[in-house]
């Protein structure tokens, strides 16, 4: 069994120190009108961390199911959704895993995402609702310079990146963890609104971003 502990938290930035090693994460959610949705997430894995497996000490900390079984046994837990696809390749850095989950309603969905992030809320209405994940809420001024340093070479090529689409026009708004709007940051790619909304920025920004890091995601016919 493969499992890595945490996800998009701040500890991971520690955790990924004392490795030597790194993770980037991609998300991808679709909404559709009956309040179904579809999760496409790809993990860029380290090998070494891999390799590592789960961590001894760390049974409090959020999993990151890597194996298609693992996968699985996560979802058993959460009626109705369905693994719809899984694949994994290797690369001379990386171990590359993507997966697709299908959920039949907001509440599965919520109850995936927030095993894996700090809090989220959904509020749908056929055409019209808004969708709010904080995805950490601690300040980076916690840290010395000397780690963050440390951090940025480690997580040097790793990436999040996080995307949405509803049934109507979306918006996106970036926030602090306390779910105050800020401004872009400034290594950060963004689309705002439109069909789709996304936001990308290496790991490292996403982790060490002054007072957390959210997003809200609204939409209106």
């Amino acid at each position: 069994m493969k499992k890595i502990k945490i996800i998009v938290l701040p500890i991971l930035a520690a955790f990924v120190l004392l490795l030597n090693s790194c993770i980037g994460l991609s998300m991808d959610i679709q909404l559709n009108r009956d309040g179904s949705s579809r999760l496409t997430m790809i993990y860029n894995i380290s090998r070494v961390l891999y390799n590592m497996g789960e961590l001894d000490g760390n049974v409090q900390m959020p999993s990151i199911p890597l194996s298609r079984q693992d996968l699985q046994r996560t979802l058993d837990r959460i009626p109705g959704s369905r693994l719809a696809s899984y694949s994994n390749r290797e690369t001379t850095r990386d171990i590359i895993i993507n997966t697709v989950i299908e959920f039949p309603n907001t509440q599965t969905l919520v109850s995936f995402l927030n095993s894996n992030v700090s809090n989220i809320s959904i509020n749908h209405n056929g055409l019209s609702g808004n969708f709010d994940m904080i995805i950490h809420n601690e300040s980076s001024s916690a840290h010395s310079e000397n780690l963050k340093e440390l951090a940025r070479q480690s997580f040097d090529g790793y990436n999040f990146s996080i995307s949405f689409s509803a049934p109507a026009n979306s918006t996106m708004t970036i926030t602090d963890g306390a779910g105050n709007a800020i401004n872009t940051p400034s290594s950060a790619q963004a689309a705002l609104s439109g069909r789709r909304v996304s936001l990308q920025m290496n790991m490292f920004d996403s982790i060490f971003t002054d007072n957390g890091l959210g997003v809200k995601f609204n939409w209106q016919q």
